[in-house]
């Protein structure tokens, strides 16, 4: 295999209430994934004899960063009413975002931002849904 393409990725976001396996809701008209962006914090660690006067660093905590998702909008659909009630609700909920080969990536998250892009005449309307990843990210395959 020499890649493999986006085709038939989505991301569910679970309710936290309903039992597992159950409660998962499915994003609707994803069009792009910006996957999460993890950054380490460098740390520094000189002191007064660092050798050949030169900065010292440790490795710091890690930063799970953010995702986005671009959807084809539609104002008053299920994920319309679902994102926007999740905003509001201030909830961390555990996000799954799942790749075409059924491997997987799960974090708990809360929506940063839920925008329509805008109006074009003749074009689909879209819309970009922000998360802040808010914990660890793990990883795994569906079903196993």
């Amino acid at each position: 295999m020499s890649g493999l393409i986006g085709y038939g990725t989505y991301v569910e976001v679970h309710d936290g209430v309903t039992a597992e396996p159950g409660g998962w809701f499915e994003v609707g008209l994803v069009t792009n994934v910006t996957p999460p962006n993890e950054s380490t914090d460098q740390v520094e660690s000189t002191h007064m004899k660092s050798p050949n006067r030169t900065k010292e660093f440790e490795q710091g905590m890690i930063d799970p960063g953010e995702m986005s998702l671009a959807v084809n909008h539609i104002p008053g659909s299920t994920t319309d009413d679902y994102v926007v009630a999740w905003r509001v609700s201030g909830e961390t909920r555990s996000v799954r975002l799942v790749y075409p080969n059924d491997k997987f990536q799960r974090y708990p998250a809360f929506v940063l931002g839920w925008a329509p892009d805008g109006i074009d005449v003749s074009g689909l309307m879209k819309a970009t849904l922000n998360l802040k990843v808010a914990g660890a990210i793990a990883r795994g395959t569906m079903g196993a």
